[in-house]
């Protein structure tokens, strides 16, 4: 009767005992660094590919005087808008506008605040609608509201020039990544958040009374 022998191959240590030992603890060693690097190195890719996705958010605001063909001469300008000059895009969540340190909800909030017993009304005025998941491009530039000086005199424009400095504004922006940052009209740079949580009075400039 036969009997089948199996035969089972083992590595072979080199006989002694603390060569072998130093010889397991240094491969248990290469195989961690290994394992670290490759981790490393994944993390390193993240932050570059979140490196090259970043979104800068600056909080525009402009007063000076632009060329009138009508006049062939200079107007004064009343401009807020936010520009991109990140390398990725930003995703506007909220943005705040305050007056002397006061939040206001709409451009008619903010009329009242600022330009109340002001004579004229805000013909001309250019506005957009609401700002919230905007997507503003690399370069690119959102627009939250310009008045260019009307032809005719206009006590409203005049007041709101006046005090552009007493405006101020905020915005929460992130990136296609979900990476999320506060700018404030304080400046410094851009705060990371978790999220854009929206404070109780946010900007719509969508509104405003004429009158």
């Amino acid at each position: 009767m036969e009997h089948e022998s199996h035969h089972h191959h083992h590595p072979h240590g080199t006989g002694v005992r603390w060569l072998d030992i130093t010889l397991a603890v240094a491969a248990a060693i290469v195989s961690l660094v290994s394992l670290w690097l490759g981790l490393h190195s994944a993390h390193s890719m993240e932050k570059l590919v979140a490196a090259n996705s970043y979104p800068y958010l600056e909080l525009m605001r402009s007063t000076s005087t632009m060329p009138s063909e009508e006049k062939k001469s200079f107007r004064r300008m009343v401009s807020y808008e936010m520009q991109n000059n990140g390398v990725g895009p930003a995703r506007i969540e909220w943005v705040q506008f305050f007056f002397k340190g006061q939040p206001v909800a709409d451009l008619s909030a903010l009329a009242q605040a600022c330009c109340a017993g002001a004579g004229g009304n805000f013909n001309g005025m250019n506005m957009r609608g609401g700002v919230d998941d905007s997507l503003v491009r690399p370069g690119g530039s959102l627009v939250m509201f310009s008045w260019p000086e009307p032809d005719e005199s206009n006590p409203r424009f005049d007041t709101l020039h006046r005090q552009m400095k007493d405006i101020t504004y905020s915005a929460c922006y992130c990136s296609v990544f979900d990476e999320c940052y506060v700018r404030k009209a304080s400046g410094g740079k851009p705060q990371p958040v978790e999220q854009c949580t929206a404070p109780g009075v946010t900007f719509q400039p969508r509104t405003v009374q004429q009158g």
